[in-house]
């Protein structure tokens, strides 16, 4: 899921969804908007950068020790963390290639 809070962020949460399906990446993918600054984008918010998204894995968390004492690098669907980066990388170069 790509997680968006101000309007400006919107365009950047739905090319992850583009990207996602026009390469086939194979994340299942959609986007929200968020009430609030939050995880990891909300430093950029509040900062200034209003078009700051967060890519987060599954919502609500498919691991129940999440940032927790339990939660260990085995337990880690390295599969969707490599689809991520990918789709992460196709829409900062889809990016680069609009300028």
């Amino acid at each position: 899921m790509t997680a968006y809070t101000k309007p400006e962020g919107e365009r950047l949460a739905e090319l992850m969804a583009e990207v996602n399906t026009r390469y086939s990446i194979g994340l299942e993918q959609r986007t929200a908007k968020r009430s609030r600054p939050g995880d990891d984008d909300g430093s950029f918010v509040l900062a200034g950068y209003p078009v700051a998204v967060v890519n987060i894995g599954s919502f609500p968390y498919g691991e129940p020790n999440y940032h927790a004492e339990g939660d260990i690098p085995e337990t880690c669907d390295i599969k969707n963390a490599a689809m991520t980066v990918q789709a992460t990388l196709v829409a900062v170069m889809t990016i680069d290639q609009d300028f």
